[in-house]
C-alpha cells in the first residue's frame, strides 16, 4: 500500500514538475504592429512640340522708269541723261548664308530690277506640361518581434520544475536500488 501511494506520488509529482518546466520555458514573444505610411505620387509630363516652317522666298520686282516727256526735247534728254546717271550709282547687291538681295538699273530696258532670296525659316516651340495624377497613400502593417526578460514567477517556476525531477530522479533511483540486487 505504500508503494502504491509513493507512485502514485511519484507520478503526480513528475506532471506537475513537467507542466512547471513547460511553463516556465515557454517562449516569451509578443509581436508588435507598428504602421508604415508609404506615399507616392504618380506624375504625368507630356510635352507637345510645334515646329512652323516657312518656306524659302524667291522674289523678283521689275518697276519701269519712265522717260521724260516735257515737249522740250532738250531738257527731256538732260532730265533723262541724269535719272539714268543717278540709277546706274543704285546698283547694289548683298548676300548672307542663303540670303540675298540686288538692285541694279538696266539702261537699255529702261527699268529698275530688284532681286530677293530669302531662305526658308524653321520655327519650334516646345510646352511642357506636368500633371500630379494621383497621390497614393498605404498604410502597411509590420509585424516587429519583442522578447521580454523572463519574469521573477518563471524564473521561481523553473527552479521548482527542475527540483522536482532532481527529487523524481533520486526517488526513482531509490526505488530501482531497492527492486535489484546489484546495488546492494
Amino acid at each position: 500500500m505504500k508503494q502504491t501511494i509513493t507512485k502514485y506520488f511519484t507520478i503526480s509529482l513528475l506532471l506537475v514538475s513537467l507542466s512547471l518546466v513547460f511553463i516556465g520555458c515557454c517562449p516569451t514573444r509578443k509581436y508588435k504592429q507598428e504602421n508604415t505610411l508609404l506615399k507616392s505620387e504618380i506624375q504625368k509630363r507630356d510635352s507637345l512640340k510645334s515646329v512652323i516652317i516657312n518656306q524659302a522666298i524667291d522674289d523678283k520686282l521689275i518697276t519701269p522708269v519712265v522717260q521724260s516727256s516735257t515737249g522740250n526735247p532738250v531738257l527731256d534728254s538732260l532730265v533723262n541723261a541724269k535719272v539714268d546717271e543717278i540709277l546706274s550709282k543704285l546698283n547694289t547687291s548683298k548676300n548672307s548664308g542663303e540670303n540675298s538681295y540686288k538692285l541694279i538699273y538696266d539702261k537699255l530696258a529702261k527699268q529698275l530690277e530688284f532681286y530677293s532670296k530669302i531662305a526658308q525659316t524653321k520655327n519650334e516651340n516646345t510646352d511642357t506640361r506636368t500633371i500630379n495624377d494621383k497621390t497614393v497613400i498605404q498604410i502597411k502593417k509590420i509585424p516587429i518581434e519583442i522578447e521580454k526578460p523572463l519574469s521573477k514567477l518563471q524564473k521561481i517556476l523553473m527552479v521548482l520544475g527542475i527540483l522536482t525531477l532532481l527529487f523524481i530522479g533520486f526517488k526513482i533511483v531509490v526505488l530501482i536500488r531497492n527492486k535489484t540486487s546489484l546495488w546492494v
